[in-house]
């Protein structure tokens, strides 16, 4: 388990993951209610956050092994909170579109650093729980933030919700300057005990179909939900709902890994698979319920497995960029394909081809560790 250093650390991930979990809704939102775009435009908004996460973590997440991991968030934090103002000052889908590819050079700063980090203060055999409660403090964030949105939306209009991840951002920016790690030992920092049978480039792929699946349903799910008159408020509480699943299988991450073991990654992609296949054959509120929890539930398995993972290697920052990057190659194709075949043949059929390709995902991961 962490030390107690470690948590404020947490508790500033938790603030700026906040302001992204607002923002996850409130972009897509803004984008169809204010600007009237489409599905292909919200596919393509969504994917442009991902075009310099191809590259870039990979970049930043090196830079953090020689330059430190602080100095990366910092400006990573400083650039999301810029953004996030000037989202307010949009006056097109293009302008959006612009502020998104500044978003994503937000991220590639961030996250990988803050992932090495994680590492750089847990030993191999501790790491499981560090990293768990590291993604309970980024994913509790995610799961606020919409229903903070949902909650304030009405109140201040679409256009002032912006305020709210830039306070979120300021107040993470203040308490990282005293976020400290705990340390561990040059022994354990060297430490690397891989946790999978599966080789480094199928936990590269399956981020890949998390990434193409999970921002593609984000950004595209309260365009085809409010087809079906779901109001604003009820989207931000169901993305809320699926952060919320997610958290939950965070916190028990541990548990679930010795009940599932090696297993774990397919029954995620079984999940993801059922997830997809109930919002398009069951599109009203409780097919949508069912469906945002079982999301939920998948991300957080095959994201904290695969995490620990990338982090029980060397070179934890280039690691970390590497599987931020496989993420980035994922949200990048992923709304801007599916964008276009819900615009081009139907709303629900996304969803549809999601589920095959998540099940199609299932035969390929679990015969990667058969193969091990």
């Amino acid at each position: 388990m962490p030390g107690k250093k470690l948590y404020l650390f947490f508790l500033s991930i938790f603030l700026l993951s906040t302001g992204f979990g607002i923002m996850t809704p409130a972009v897509p939102i803004y984008a169809a209610m204010v600007f009237h775009a489409n599905q292909w435009e919200l596919g393509l908004l969504g994917a442009l956050a991902a075009l310099p996460y191809i590259f870039a973590p990979t970049i930043f997440g090196k830079f953090s092994d020689s330059l430190g991991r602080r100095p990366l968030i910092f400006v990573g934090l400083s650039l999301y909170l810029g953004t996030s103002l000037l989202y307010m000052m949009a006056s097109s889908v293009l302008s959006l579109a612009a502020l998104r590819l500044l978003e994503g050079l937000s991220f590639s700063l961030i996250w990988p650093a803050a992932e090495a980090y994680v590492g750089d203060n847990s030993s191999g055999r501790s790491r499981a729980g560090v990293v768990g409660t590291y993604c309970v403090a980024w994913s509790a964030g995610y799961m606020v933030g919409p229903f903070i949105y949902g909650g304030l939306v009405s109140i201040i209009g679409l256009r002032n919700s912006f305020i709210m991840p830039a306070m979120f951002m300021a107040a993470s920016l203040a308490l990282m300057v005293f976020a400290r790690g705990d340390g561990t030992s040059r022994e354990e920092r060297q430490e690397t005990l891989a946790p999978s049978k599966m080789a480094f480039p199928v936990i590269l792929y399956t981020m890949i179909i998390w990434g193409f699946a999970s921002l593609s349903f984000f950004f595209l799910f309260p365009g085809y939900s409010s087809g079906y008159g779901i109001s604003t408020p009820v989207i931000a509480y169901l993305v809320g709902m699926a952060c919320m699943a997610r958290t939950i299988v965070f916190l028990f991450y541990n548990q679930l890994t010795k009940i599932l073991t090696e297993k774990i990654v397919p029954f995620g992609m079984l999940l993801l698979s059922f997830a997809m296949i109930v919002s398009w054959g069951l599109p009203n509120i409780y097919g949508f319920m069912i469906s945002v929890t079982l999301l939920g539930l998948s991300l957080g398995l095959i994201y904290a497995y695969s995490l620990v993972y990338a982090l029980n290697r060397p070179a934890k920052g280039l690691n970390a960029g590497l599987f931020e990057s496989s993420i980035g190659i994922g949200q990048f194709i992923g709304p801007i394909s599916m964008g276009f075949l819900g615009f081009s043949i139907s709303p629900g059929f996304p969803y549809l081809f999601l589920g095959i390709m998540a099940a199609a995902s299932i035969l390929l991961t679990f015969a990667a560790i058969r193969r091990a």
